[in-house]
């Protein structure tokens, strides 16, 4: 097998591409795999709801070739259902690398569409770093005891944190991790001086974006589910060098905005658009608008 597979994507449009390519970059998945819009590659999807993908399919079609469609009952062994959803895609691929010859979805009788937005988890005591820092769990200089996490410092107070190692050293598993409040071990003023002698010192508003970007793969905060519009009233600084996040900013910026339209107007994967709203939720810098009628915030 190639240390890299290569998925032709025929006649799609530039949305389903971007949303392919995204999930990919986000899953890290094994094999590797890349996406293109040539022939050529080991494995190959047509749109057949493109004119010009209908008449491919037609001549090239087979038990190896995916379709992609919104058409519940076109007569393909493999289909890709559009909005494209990333178990879907990515249980595609992997069936593909390994051969099998099983179906990946249900081309009979159409099976009821899982919901495109869940939701994390949370409780009141037990909850990850972000959603610690955003409800304000702790009010004092705190450092973070939890097995496996390195020597983390946060001063509520100052807005600040304290943490000598590089950011990307905190996984996302540890931000992913539920903690409880006990967590958190308060250190006295001689303690806090103590500790962070020689301490590289951050802004809190770092510590909170990166763990709201990380504290869940394609899960939205609940508070953020319920047919509700979201508005921004800048973008967030931390944002301003991902190429991705300033688009969904500035579309947040433009109007109020509901989950469904940003993700079909943005063309990002839903693991994209949630852990951006994620993020922005935790920082306190994302506007909510719970009126389903409302027009403005």
């Amino acid at each position: 097998m190639p240390d890299i597979l290569t998925l032709s994507v025929l006649h799609a449009g530039q949305k389903e591409l971007t949303v392919m390519r995204s999930l990919l970059n986000l899953a890290g998945s094994e094999p590797a795999w890349q996406v293109t819009d040539r022939i050529g590659g080991q494995f190959t999807v047509i749109d057949v709801d493109s004119s010009a993908g209908a008449e491919i399919w037609e001549a090239a079609g087979g038990d190896d070739v995916v379709a992609l469609t919104r058409q519940h009952d076109f007569p393909a062994r493999y289909k890709l259902r559009k909005p494209l959803r990333s178990r879907e895609f990515l249980e595609l691929l992997s069936l593909l690398a390994r051969g099998d010859q099983q179906e990946v979805l249900e081309n009979s009788d159409p099976q009821p569409e899982e919901p495109l937005w869940e939701g994390l988890e949370m409780s009141d005591g037990h909850c990850t770093l972000a959603e610690h820092l955003r409800r304000g769990t702790w009010t004092t200089p705190v450092m973070i005891s939890e097995q496996g996490w390195p020597e983390l410092i946060i001063d509520p107070g100052s807005g600040t944190w304290f943490y000598d190692g590089a950011i990307t050293d905190v996984t996302p598993v540890m931000f992913a991790q539920p903690l409880t409040d006990a967590a958190g071990v308060a250190l006295d003023s001689g303690e806090l001086v103590e500790r962070t002698a020689g301490m590289h010192q951050r802004s809190l508003a770092e510590l909170k974006w990166f763990a709201g970007l990380a504290q869940s793969r394609g899960k939205l905060h609940p508070d953020l589910l319920g047919g509700f519009e979201f508005m921004l009233t800048q973008v967030p600084p931390q944002a301003r060098d991902n190429q991705r996040f300033q688009a969904l900013a500035q579309a947040l910026i433009r109007t109020p905005i509901t989950l469904d339209d940003l993700h079909r107007q943005s063309g990002e994967a839903v693991e994209t658009v949630a852990a951006f709203l994620n993020a922005c939720y935790t920082t306190g810098r994302l506007l909510i608008n719970q009126s389903a009628r409302a027009a403005s915030f």
